[in-house]
């Protein structure tokens, strides 16, 4: 299988590594490519059942329950052996890559520091979309300028940036339909946590200095502040 970018020596910094058997034979949202993504809708029934999905990868951590585990048994204790990578995608943001990627019918998304997104054909390598935000005023970030992913819900992806904003972006195309301030980062707060999505809700808490500073719910089609 070839790669979709052959490097001259090894990156671990901004670059995604996919695993194949040997034996199996960007004008953005604000910057992105022009390409679209075959986009497979995720209503609440697959997400509830995403812990027994072998073909997706839809939540953070596999599932509501955070288990990491990945119900597939196509990779096995007879032929994990025979693994090798199949391409190598490096990114424009030469940092440390801290997502997990979500992975809905054959298209990966997967997040950068700076809160970059990146849909890509998970086959093949080749990058379909790429959101590069237009950050405001950072003043305080903790542990390094990462970010932890993204959640999917219906036809969008959902991420927060860095300047402390609920971004959707249009799962096709990687455009933005709503931008949300959800906290104040001249106060020092911002986001690097991956959203969760869960009946009509799209959550997230905040990072920052204050520890009373409470979470955040958004309405997945329109943006607005939900209480939870």
């Amino acid at each position: 299988m070839p790669m979709s970018k052959v490097l001259s020596k090894s990156l671990l910094l901004g670059s995604i590594c996919a695993a194949a058997f040997a034996i199996a034979g960007t004008a953005g949202a604000q910057q992105m490519t022009e390409q679209r993504a075959a986009v497979t809708p995720v209503p609440q029934r697959l997400l509830d059942n995403a812990a027994d999905d072998g073909s997706n990868f839809l939540a953070t951590n596999g599932n509501y329950e955070q288990t990491r585990f990945y119900p597939n048994d196509q990779i096995n204790r007879n032929n994990v052996g025979h693994l090798h990578a199949a391409w190598i995608f490096t990114t424009e943001v030469k940092e440390a890559i801290e997502t997990s990627p979500i992975i809905v019918n054959g298209v990966m998304y997967v997040t950068t520091a700076y809160s970059h997104v990146y849909a890509i054909d998970a086959r093949t390598g080749a990058e379909i979309w790429h959101y590069k935000p237009k950050l405001g005023p950072v003043t305080t970030f903790c542990c390094g300028p990462n970010n932890r992913g993204v959640a999917v819900y219906n036809d969008k992806v959902y991420v927060a940036s860095l300047d402390a904003k609920l971004v959707a972006l249009d799962a096709t195309t990687g455009s933005v339909v709503w931008a949300r301030q959800i906290a104040d980062p001249e106060k020092g707060y911002s986001e690097t946590m991956a959203p969760t999505a869960v009946k009509g809700k799209i959550l997230i808490g905040t990072t920052g200095w204050r520890p009373s500073r409470r979470g955040n719910g958004g309405d997945p089609a329109t943006g607005a502040e939900l209480d939870y």
